[in-house]
Formats: structure tokens, sequence, C-alpha cells
């Protein structure tokens, strides 16, 4: 597993949570922290960012369970493929 990029930017807990999560979790809140870490920001500060990741995580691991014809492609290929949206989501509040 990847280490997790800027763990103090979450804090201890919910850093520990994103490791707990599993490392297709870690990938997707480093991809997200180094991309878009101003709407990472305000996920935290909305407490949004937790369950978002979780939506996240198990959307593409569900995806990447289910396809098994483009095994010749890398993950991040076959969720672009499915359409599955690789940025971090807008807070609602």
């Amino acid at each position: 597993m990847e280490p997790l990029y800027n763990p103090q930017l979450y804090g201890t807990t919910i850093a520990n949570e994103i490791e707990t999560m599993g490392a297709r979790a870690v990938a997707i809140a480093n991809r997200w922290a180094m991309g878009s870490p101003e709407t990472v920001m305000a996920l935290l500060v909305a407490r949004e960012f937790t369950p978002k990741l979780r939506e996240q995580n198990e959307r593409e691991l569900d995806v990447l369970a289910e396809e098994t014809g483009m095994r010749h492609l890398s993950p991040t290929e076959i969720l672009t493929v499915h359409g599955v949206e690789l940025g971090p989501p807008s807070p609602t509040r």
C-alpha cells in the first residue's frame, strides 16, 4: 500500500480511518489531495470527507471487481472507461 500523502492534513483520527479502509481508499485520498487540495479542505471543514471517500472507495472497488475483460488496462483507465469521476466531489453544505 502506498503511504498516505500529507496525513497531517486530515488529523490523526481521519488519517487512521483512511488507512483502515485499505489501499484503494489511500490511493483515492492521495489523488484527491494532490489534484484538488482546496476541495479536500472544503470537504474536511464540512465534515463530508470520510463519507464521500467511503462512497468513492466502494464505487471504485465495485467497478474494478466486476470488470474482468480489461485487465490489460490500469485501474485508472478502467475507471475512466466506466465513467467514474476521479476527482473529489464538491461539498454539499
